[in-house]
């Protein structure tokens, strides 16, 4: 058995030394020791209790972003094209029940500088065009994708729907990109521009985020029909979500 000692040792090498040990009397079976049954009865010395049981492993959320996510329940299916029919599914249905024509961003994740610009995009036209539906879908949790909404002032007109299992984003043809989608060396000089010349600095990574989810932006017409769009090319594309807004019918109303 470790002692106290040589298990924080153990840690320290292994890059863990931040990690508090949970306290152990009892733990090892000595005379003092306790054991619960299957029901949380408390019983004698019936065995030995893993000391580690309580502590937290977990990867940060930005390291975690990095791995490749399991696949959707659905298999991912070819992009819409112009002048077909929306795909539907119970979150995301077409045509809408009031009728009205949708702008559709689907967000890269929660914490991209890129996503981050493209959904204030989104929100300033919601604010001029309220008889188009926006929406925007995120695959990060609800509380992750809450809390990046919230460090720059909320959804305001957009409707955000959450899709964790990426089943709407397989639906649309969204599945996973390759390296050079994501590392291409372009991205990082955009994103230094985009911060100089923009400000926008990105977030925290939210929790759920994939970095290799591709995002896409689509326009819907009132009956269903596909106007415009189509999956992100690059992470850097710069998506004129207002083209999307021209093909529905409505000019650039500024307020």
């Amino acid at each position: 058995m470790f002692s106290k000692l040589g298990t924080k040792i153990a840690l320290q090498r292994a890059g863990l030394g931040g990690i508090s040990l949970p306290k152990t009397d009892g733990l090892f079976g000595g005379n003092n020791a306790k054991s619960t049954d299957a029901n949380g009865a408390e019983g004698g010395n019936a065995g030995f209790t893993n000391p580690f049981a309580n502590l937290q492993w977990g990867v940060p959320k930005a390291l975690a972003s990095w791995s490749t996510p399991p696949p959707p329940q659905n298999a991912v299916r070819e992009p819409p094209r112009i002048g077909e029919r929306a795909q539907t599914n119970a979150k995301l249905r077409f045509p809408t029940v009031d009728g009205r024509p949708v702008v559709v961003l689907f967000l890269r994740f929660c914490g991209c500088p890129f996503t981050e610009k493209l959904f204030l995009q989104l929100r300033s036209l919601a604010n001029r065009h309220t008889a188009i539906h926006f929406i925007a879908i995120s695959h990060c949790t609800p509380a992750a994708t809450k809390a990046w909404l919230d460090k720059f002032g909320g959804a305001w007109n957009v409707d955000v729907i959450v899709d964790q299992t990426r089943e709407i984003y397989a639906l649309w043809g969204l599945g996973i990109s390759n390296w050079g989608h994501v590392l291409h060396p372009r991205n990082g000089y955009s994103q230094y521009m985009l911060r100089k010349n923009e400000g926008v600095l990105g977030q925290q990574v939210g929790e759920g985020a994939c970095r290799w989810q591709v995002g896409g932006a689509y326009a819907v017409d009132g009956r269903g029909i596909v106007t415009w769009g189509g999956p992100m090319q690059s992470v850097d594309e710069v998506v004129r979500l207002e083209d999307g807004v021209k093909t529905l019918g409505f000019g650039e109303t500024r307020i």
